[in-house]
């Protein structure tokens, strides 16, 4: 994947997100509150996110769309600068795309047996 479109972003929150009952406008919303963070890039600096923006990043990191990096480089006269950023995890979010397409097709079994359930008490 070599761009994260908004796209793939919606429909990997939807297998995500979704699942815990958040509508889709809300998805949406997510998506275009995250990609306007990240554009085109894979990584965005800690310092231009306010408390409540970071809150929402330590949240996607729970459910592996993001990782926190810190880099530390040395500067004038040996002191070192911690830089701290926010990373996509792409290949967790292809995965979690992929496998969603592939267990698409799977039959849940539970799922099953309360339609044979009800259809028996229908009956």
């Amino acid at each position: 994947m070599p761009v994260l479109t908004r796209e793939h972003l919606i429909r990997a929150l939807e297998k995500t997100y979704g699942t815990k009952g958040m509508p889709q406008g809300d998805i949406e919303e997510l998506s275009d509150f995250i990609l306007s963070f990240f554009g085109y890039e894979d990584y965005v600096l800690d310092n231009v996110l306010s408390s409540a923006e970071r809150d929402v990043f330590y949240n996607l990191e729970e459910y592996d769309f993001l990782e926190p990096y810190r880099e530390e480089v040395t500067i004038v006269k040996g002191k070192v600068w911690r830089v701290n950023q926010w990373k996509f995890k792409r290949d967790k979010i292809t995965k979690m795309l992929t496998s969603s397409d592939e267990a698409a097709g799977e039959i849940d079994v539970y799922e099953e047996i309360f339609k044979e359930i009800s259809n028996y008490s229908k009956g």
